[in-house]
């Protein structure tokens, strides 16, 4: 009696859209403790998904940072650019998530979940506008095409 185990299949994610960010030397994701090279702005049409490339990750670090949706990716984009054009902390309340962005001496400090459990994201000055537009052309990508 042989025994013929069923193989398994995996759905690898293929992401309809792509936009990836380059990063500066002063990016860098914690509780993990990882220098950041690239932020992808990953989409497969509903949901949008924010990951981090890392130069180094020995300990396999899942790439993950933060799911949105349409709504919630719009409006972290608008709070984001207000936080960076007028240099003042911004708070990014919705039903299906809380950010906080934080002006701070060299940078921006991006607080994703809650506050006893976040994943934070340090950003450096000379990137943030990058950032800013990938989001936003992310979310134009995925939104509903207007009529005329």
């Amino acid at each position: 009696m042989a025994i013929n185990p069923t193989p398994r299949i995996i759905a690898e994610f293929k992401p309809k859209f792509e936009i990836k960010v380059d990063l500066d030397e002063r990016a860098f994701l914690f509780p993990a403790g990882k220098s950041v090279s690239q932020l992808l702005f990953l989409s497969d049409g509903r949901t949008i998904f924010v990951e981090a490339v890392y130069p180094f990750n020995q300990s396999h670090t899942p790439p993950r940072v933060v799911a949105l949706d349409l709504e919630d990716a719009r409006e972290f984009g608008r709070r984001l650019i207000e936080a960076v054009h007028c240099a003042r902390t911004q708070l990014v309340v919705t039903s299906g998530i809380r950010i906080s962005i934080n002006v701070v001496a060299n940078g921006y400090h991006l607080q994703f979940g809650d506050m006893n459990n976040a994943t934070e994201l340090f950003l450096g000055t000379n990137c943030i506008w990058r950032v800013c537009q990938g989001l936003l052309r992310v979310a134009d990508l995925i939104a509903p095409v207007e009529s005329n």
